[in-house]
This record gives C-alpha cells, structure tokens and sequence, in this order.
C-alpha cells in the first residue's frame, strides 16, 4: 500500500491481511452517488379521491444503502381554501340567550375575500328562523362586526360562540385556527345585548379586537416518512397541545402576492421559497416506499381539491 516518505501508514487507508490462505482488505469505502427521485402525486399507489394530501407512493425500485436525503424543489398549486372544513374553520354558534334556541352557521368552502365572507355570512344567517336572523355582519376598514337592529319584537339577547365544532359543542382545542380569529375576534364568546328604551332604527355591534386576516396559510409544512427507525426529526415546532408532525422534512413559505390562487408555486432553495433538513441516518437504509402529506402551519392537514403537486428528492447513497 501507499505510504508517506517516512514509511508511516495512510489513516483509514485499505489494508490487506492474510488469515491462513486467506486474503481480507479493510478500511474499503464504497464512493458514494447522488440520485434524484422526481415525486408525482398523480403516480401515488391508490389514486382515489382525498380530501387531504395524505398518500403512499411506491418507487419503480428499491434505493439501497441511503445515507442522506433532502428536498431540492416543490411545484405546488395553490387551490386549497383559505375558509374550508378541512380546516375548521367554517362554522360558528348562535344562541338566542333566554330560549337557548341556537344554530350552527356553516360557510361553503371556498376562497373569501373581505365582501364575499361578509355576503357568505349574512345569505347563510338569513335562513335561520326568525328568532335568530335579524343578526347583520359587515366588515368595515378591516375590522370585523356583528349588530343586531333594535326590534322591540325580540327581547333576547344573542351570544356567538366561536369555540365549537361543527355540531356546535364547545371545542377548546385549536381556537387560533377557528373562523372567530381569522375574522378579528380574540375571545371565544361574545354578546349582543337587547337594550330597552333604544330606537328601534338603532344598532349595537360586537366588533372585533383586531383585523381581519384572510390571508390563508403563510407557510405550509412537507412531511415525508420513509418506514425507517432512524428517521430524525430537525423540524420543531411547538403547538399549543404538542410538537409537530416529526416527519416534517422540508417548509415551504407562501408567495401570495406572486402567485395567487389558481396559479402554481415553484419553490425552492434559491428563491428562498423552500427550506428543507439534511436528513442524515445513522445507519444506511433502503428506500421503497414513502408516505406523503401537506401540513398546514398548526400542523392540520391540508386539502388542495384534487389537484396534484410534484417535489425532487435527493438522495445520497453507496
């Protein structure tokens, strides 16, 4: 072997040694390659209807001893709702007080701005019995408010509750992702009293502590799980309740003002759009087969409506 010119021995390098009539080198490396594995979603294992990303994809073949794996670019259309069930965030409580009468107000999906939620809102309270339905909202320099008129005929007062499930029982969990605190509204009850003595003309508000934000998610979440022990988690996000997924392997930032809703985003890390882990394994593994989901910055799973998104893995391996 080769050897420096004061006859010391390379560190690590391959050595030979004979055990009886047998020859073994040690200290042999195989070099290692890089692989790139475009994923598309339209070639996942079972392609039925989802309401949410969450998908097995199986690789034409097995890639043998990983070493490291990472994100290198997403293409990802942006057609999920900013107002949907997945999301929770479509429904609220309304309660005649005295009578205890209430109704659960659910939005359709969809993409809201400010005039569309504030129509969806008031076409939907509109339906409900006579009792209820004299509730306005509106949305004014960006702050949220619901009013009632002054009709002597109703004498009770109204409560909105926006801490509740879609069947309209009380729900604590996630109160940041409800539709209250998209449309401005901090506390998760608030009352609309029937003041005696004012004009019937006359309105009383429950405005909201701050703006409307009807932004949608700035960031999504990419989790990748690869049916491997030694898979590390990098990404650490604390939630209210718990610490994220613990596949997240890459975050991808939103680009709203570029691309809009109904056109595809292209992220990666040059555009800055796109971060993703190193994943580095404590051992080599093989790579067969991967499940996929999109998440949303609380960690809930997103719907893109059927659409399909594209992302390239690179892999390094012997």
């Amino acid at each position: 072997m080769s050897n420096y010119f004061d006859n010391k021995d390379l560190f690590l390098e391959p050595k030979v040694s004979q055990y009886g009539s047998h020859m073994v080198m040690t200290n042999v490396y195989k070099s290692s390659k890089t692989k790139y594995i475009n994923i598309d979603t339209r070639f996942r294992d079972e392609y039925n209807y989802t309401e949410t990303v969450n998908y097995n994809i199986t690789l034409p073949e097995r890639i043998n001893d990983v070493k490291k794996l990472r994100v290198k670019s997403v293409e990802l259309p942006i057609t999920f709702y900013n107002i949907s069930s997945t999301l929770g965030n479509n429904y609220f409580k309304l309660t005649q007080v005295n009578s205890q009468k209430s109704a659960v107000i659910t939005l359709d999906d969809g993409q809201y701005d400010n005039a569309g939620i504030v129509s969806e809102i008031n076409s939907k309270i509109a339906l409900l019995d006579g009792s209820l339905n004299y509730l306005r909202f509106q949305i004014s320099e960006n702050r949220s408010s619901f009013y009632r008129e002054k009709l002597n005929t109703y004498d009770s007062d109204l409560q909105i509750d926006f801490a509740v499930d879609k069947y309209g029982s009380f729900d604590k969990y996630n109160v940041k992702t409800k539709l209250g605190w998209i449309l401005g509204y901090r506390n998760i009850t608030y009352t609309i009293y029937n003041n005696y003595g004012i004009a019937p003309n006359e309105y009383v508000y429950s405005i909201g502590e701050c703006f409307v934000d009807l932004t949608g998610c700035r960031y999504m979440y990419l989790a990748i799980d690869e049916f491997s022990k030694s898979n590390p988690n990098s990404f650490i996000t604390p939630l209210p309740t718990s610490f994220i997924n613990k596949t997240i392997i890459a975050r991808i930032t939103m680009d709203k003002a570029v691309h809009g809703f109904g056109s595809v985003l292209p992220a990666d890390i040059i555009n800055g759009l796109l971060i993703s882990d190193e994943r580095t394994y404590t051992g080599k593994i093989d790579i067969h087969k991967l499940n996929v989901q999109l998440l949303s910055e609380y960690g809930l799973p997103i719907s893109i409506n059927g659409m399909d998104f594209s992302f390239c893995l690179e892999i390094e391996h012997e």
